[in-house]
C-alpha cells in the first residue's frame, strides 16, 4: 500500500505502527470492504492503537475538499448520497494527529485514485481539526462546527460488527506467515483457473463477507 500519507507523522514509532496497520488492512481487503464505513474504520483503528499504548479516540466531524471554485463535502448535512447517512468520523491520536481511514466513498464519487487514507497534524484552531494540501492541488479540511448526531448512534450500532471484524484481524496477526502463504497460492491458483471455476471458488468465502457488509451499509462520506 502507498503509505506516503504518513510523511506528516513526525513520531517515527507511530508512523511505523500506522504503516503496519495500513498494510494489514490492505492485505485483508478492509479498505475495499469497509473503506466507505468511516465510523467502523475509525473505531477499529482507535482500538488497535489504544492497545498499542496510544491515546486514540474517534472524533465526529465533516470534511470539505476545495479546488479552484468547487467544494466537495464529506458527511456534511444535506450533502449525502443515496444510502448514506450524514456525518464523518476520524481517529485522533495523542491529540496531535488526525488519521482518516474512511475515505472509500471519495474513490467512488470524487476520484477513483484518491488515497485510501490520510493523516495530518491537529490544527489547534477550532473549528478546524486539520487541513492538508493534496497532490491534485486541492485542499481537504476536517471541521467540527457541525457534527452529525448520527456519529454516536452509529458507533454504538456498529460495535458488535467491529468486534467480529477485529477477530479476523487479530487472527491474522497471530498467523501472518501462514495467511500470506495461503493467499499467495490461492491467488496463483485462481489466476490459472478457468473463469467459470474462479467464480465458484470465490463464491464460498464471499458469504461471510456479504453478511458483514450487510451489517455495515454505506453510511457516510
Amino acid at each position: 500500500m502507498n503509505t506516503a500519507f504518513l510523511q506528516v507523522v513526525q513520531d517515527r514509532k507511530l508512523a511505523n505502527e500506522l504503516r503496519q496497520v495500513a498494510d494489514d488492512f490492505e492485505i485483508l481487503d478492509f479498505f475495499k470492504q469497509y473503506g466507505s464505513c468511516c465510523f467502523a474504520m475509525s473505531a477499529m483503528l482507535a482500538r488497535i492503537l489504544s492497545e498499542k499504548g496510544y491515546a486514540a479516540r474517534v472524533q465526529g466531524c465533516y470534511a470539505e475538499i476545495k479546488q479552484n471554485n468547487g467544494v466537495f463535502y464529506i458527511g456534511y448535512k444535506g450533502f449525502v448520497h443515496e444510502q448514506q447517512k450524514e456525518g464523518h468520523a476520524v481517529c485522533i491520536v495523542d491529540e496531535q494527529y488526525l488519521i482518516d481511514f474512511g475515505l472509500g466513498t471519495l474513490r467512488k464519487l470524487y476520484a477513483e485514485d484518491f488515497s485510501h487514507a490520510l493523516a495530518c497534524e491537529i490544527s489547534g484552531v477550532s473549528p478546524v481539526l486539520g487541513n492538508l494540501d493534496l497532490d491534485s492541488g486541492a485542499t481537504i479540511t476536517w471541521r467540527t462546527d457541525w457534527i452529525s448526531p448520527m456519529v454516536s448512534m452509529e458507533l454504538e450500532h456498529q460495535l458488535a460488527v467491529v468486534e467480529r471484524i477485529l477477530i479476523g484481524y487479530y487472527d491474522f496477526q497471530k498467523n501472518r506467515m501462514a495467511y500470506l502463504i495461503k493467499k499467495l497460492f490461492t491467488d496463483k491458483n485462481n489466476s490459472l483457473a478457468q473463469p467459470g471455476l474462479v467464480s465458484r471458488v470465490i463464491a464460498v468465502p464471499q458469504t461471510r463477507r456479504q453478511k458483514q457488509d450487510s451489517e455495515l451499509p454505506v453510511l457516510i462520506d
